[in-house]
């Protein structure tokens, strides 16, 4: 029961922080309302970063982690490099997946106008992945690991739960498989930093593409060149995989280890 406790508490937690960084939107849409001009946008990226700094603030002062969890233990840089590609591979074939089928996508248009300010850009692709993998890897798969009495219980309920979170539909479909992606490096590797680095890297090239004005539609391929590049991603995941497999042979409990 403490267990389930601890984990209801951390949602508790983050559902606070997430009504607190409405606040400022859900004002400036009033006086917008109002007739008064107000950045509303700017005020949505202010109250986002807000929320994820002051959740993890709190979640590091009820001792739910400590702040080197994050860095330690270091992974080593042959594995954080080949990490990347690896999750990047992934993350990129589930988009080109997802992208044929019509989900409902409610933030596209505020998140796009988030990643044109620095606070929305700190929010959305540096802040909020950290602030994300504290609470979904290692507070919550550790706590169902425990619970379940298997790492891959862990990593499925803590993706499962990271999928509802996001609440967005569009997001909702790609956040399961990347929050097993997620999960199963961090109990293959023993380290958080490698899922907040893969994590960090997936929301910045979304930035990117942002920024580049490629939207949903453009990243809609043709058949051929999308299994084209549907077969290019799974090679490179399996050949990463593999090196991932020489380096780290199984996963690690991660609650026996912290």
């Amino acid at each position: 029961m403490r267990i389930i406790a601890r984990t209801l508490t951390a949602l508790l937690i983050w559902l606070v922080m997430q009504l607190l960084g409405g606040i400022p939107y859900s004002v400036g849409l009033s006086m917008n309302a109002m007739g008064k001009a107000v950045d509303t946008v700017g005020l949505l990226a202010i109250g986002l970063l807000g929320s994820q700094i002051l959740e993890l603030l709190v979640l590091w002062k009820i001792r739910f982690f400590e702040l080197r969890d994050t860095v330690r233990p270091f992974p080593g840089w042959k594995i954080l490099l080949i990490s990347l590609p690896l999750g990047f591979s992934v993350l990129y074939g589930v988009q080109i997946l997802a992208t044929p089928f019509d989900v409902p996508d409610f933030m596209s248009d505020e998140i796009a106008a988030m990643c044109h300010s620095v606070v929305g850009v700190l929010a959305v692709a540096i802040v909020g992945p950290i602030s994300e993998e504290v609470l979904m890897r290692r507070i919550i798969l550790r706590e169902m690991e425990t619970v379940t009495g298997s790492t891959w219980g862990g990593i499925l309920i803590s993706a499962a739960i990271f999928a509802i979170i996001h609440l967005n539909p569009a997001q909702v479909v790609f956040a399961f498989p990347a929050g097993v992606l997620l999960g199963w490096l961090y109990c293959r590797t023993g380290s958080l930093l490698v899922p907040i680095c893969v994590h960090i890297l997936n929301n910045s090239c979304s930035v990117i593409f942002t920024l580049l004005g490629v939207d949903e539609e453009s990243v809609c391929l043709p058949e051929t060149q999308a299994l084209i590049q549907l077969a290019m991603c799974a090679v490179v995941a399996v050949s990463f995989i593999t090196l991932m497999n020489r380096r780290c042979p199984k996963e690690k409990r991660i609650s026996d280890s912290l």
